[in-house]
């Protein structure tokens, strides 16, 4: 898995062998993860033009990746999965983590559910409900 956090400094030429990792993890059927600017560079490079994808909103990577042609796959939402490609939007964090872990099978459904619920709200239930779905340590 490629893990490439956000940043408005991926347009640098000194970032193209990460963006070459990641069309060949691609290519490869390994998982390429990008966030805010770095869905930019992918677009850039062409490794959006055939993927449901998203990023900082509907015109955002035609302002900043003149060579962008996906726009009939991108999905206004703050994170997108789809096979091994996971977007999000800078707004879309927790979500783009929740799909990271889901892909990479860390917790069973449950405790990731409950996990994404006590997260994103704060709300203590979620808290006890997350240690509920936790293996007890208990022989």
């Amino acid at each position: 898995m490629l893990l490439l956090p956000g940043a408005d400094t991926w347009n640098d030429p000194k970032h193209v062998a990460v963006i070459e990792k990641a069309s060949e993890f691609l290519t490869l059927g390994a998982a390429v993860c990008a966030i805010c600017g770095a869905t930019a560079a992918l677009a850039n490079f062409g490794l959006l033009d055939q993927r449901p994808h998203t990023s900082n909103g509907p015109g955002f990577l035609e302002m900043v990746s003149p060579d962008y042609n996906g726009q009939s796959f991108y999905i206004d939402k703050p994170s997108v999965a789809e096979n091994n490609l996971i977007t999000a939007s800078c707004t879309g964090a927790l979500l783009w983590t929740k799909h990271i872990i889901e892909y990479l099978d860390v917790f069973q459904s449950d405790t990731l559910e409950s996990w994404y619920k006590y997260f994103s709200t704060g709300e203590p239930q979620y808290f006890f409900a997350l240690m509920q779905t936790l293996p007890s340590e208990k022989g």
